[in-house]
């Protein structure tokens, strides 16, 4: 996260029922949206790295597992 203090101000329309919800549990709405915002962003990286994930060939996934079990090995000589 940024040291920087430098916002950007933007305009959200909100449902007003909601909006209402929210009044009730904060008075600092630009640190509540941030917050908010901050936990969607993380959920989309989260995403789409499990989609990645899901998606690797099955060529890769062994790859992976050979090289996993080498650096095993290794180590475990090492140790």
């Amino acid at each position: 996260m940024s040291n920087s203090t430098q916002k950007r101000e933007v305009l959200v329309a909100l449902d007003a029922e909601f909006a209402d919800k929210i009044d009730q549990l904060t008075d600092n709405w630009t640190e509540a949206l941030e917050q908010a915002l901050r936990l969607w962003y993380a959920k989309q990286i989260e995403d789409k790295l499990r989609k990645f994930y899901q998606n690797r060939s099955q060529e890769d996934i062994e790859f992976e597992e050979e090289w996993a079990t080498l650096a095993q090995e290794q180590m475990e000589e090492i140790l």
